[in-house]
């Protein structure tokens, strides 16, 4: 947990702090090297806005640190404007390393955003939530955005949180207590009409940090709609209000969100797949939209 929270405080905070910084000290000899830094810091910005984990601070700054940025880049160059173009005998020496490092942040945020889309058929399901502000934290077509996407099975899962007024996952970065992340104890609803074939309760939530791999959907419901199934997992222990064998109606309460299962912290875990079993580990991922929208890490879903 100590790791995570530096890589996100180093990503996510002191990286674009640093650029930010850099704009203005030491001062760009002339405009070229103001260009490059500016170029650097814009492509960084662009990496971290696609692959960032935004819930964790909050989903408000995807818009203020671009702005800040757009705005220090345009005061910094009141102070460089009467600066020649270029001072440097050899601008690729000079300049070289900071532009590969930009097409490096370039070239990775373009790998997350071709993660936007999708080649197969979809299934197009409601959303599991009541009113709420919800954000996505993994999802989407590629391993850049989305770390289940080498299971065949998962491929297209989707790990949902909620956000609090702050636009922040949980009341801290990362609190001890299951009660302080804002989706913990949320009403879980069925994503479409079908048979619940199977249902798994009686494990217990981990404490923050800690993961239960023996069992890892945790309290589960799998659905069957159609052809498709679907898997809701790391449920609240005895939340589950179905049965299997169950016919089950679209938006109706299937259980409650917990950190049941191979999940360091609460969220819903969703995925849907083919194959017309109850191991979920196996089958083949199918998209999921909502009302025929795919979503992506960095997501924001907004139920009135």
């Amino acid at each position: 947990m100590q790791l995570s929270l530096a890589i996100l405080l180093t990503t996510q905070v002191f990286l674009p702090a640093f650029f930010l910084i850099w704009l203005w000290w030491p001062r760009p000899p002339d405009q070229l090297a103001w260009f490059m830094r500016v170029f650097y810091g814009a492509c960084y910005l662009v990496f971290i806005t696609v692959l960032g984990r935004w819930d964790f601070l909050s989903v408000t700054l995807t818009v203020i640190l671009p702005a800040v940025f757009a705005l220090a880049a345009f005061l910094s160059f009141m102070r460089v404007r009467n600066r020649p173009w270029n001072t440097a005998a050899s601008p690729v020496r000079v300049h070289g390393f900071t532009a590969a490092m930009s097409v490096f942040f370039l070239a990775l945020a373009m790998r997350g955003l071709s993660g936007y889309g999708y080649h197969e058929t979809a299934v197009d399901l409601a959303f599991p939530f009541d009113r709420g502000d919800y954000y996505i934290g993994q999802g989407g077509s590629t391993t850049s955005i989305n770390n289940h996407h080498n299971d065949k099975s998962q491929r297209f899962a989707l790990d949902i949180v909620a956000l609090n007024r702050l636009g922040a996952r949980a009341d801290g970065l990362m609190p001890r207590a299951l009660a302080d992340y804002v989706i913990f104890g949320r009403t879980v609803k069925s994503p479409c009409s079908g048979i619940a074939i199977s249902t798994h309760d009686g494990v217990a939530d981990n404490a923050i940090g800690e993961t239960n791999a023996k069992e890892p959907a945790g309290n589960h419901v799998i659905l069957a709609c159609g052809s498709v199934r679907v898997l809701l997992a790391h449920l609240e222990p005895r939340s589950i209000a179905v049965s299997a064998g169950e016919q089950v109606t679209a938006g109706q309460t299937v259980g409650k969100v917990g950190n049941s299962g191979n999940s360091s912290e609460p969220h819903l875990h969703m995925h849907a797949y083919l194959g017309g079993t109850v191991d979920y580990n196996e089958g083949e991922g199918v998209p999921m939209t909502f009302g025929d929208r795919f979503l992506v890490r960095g997501s924001i879903v907004t139920v009135p």
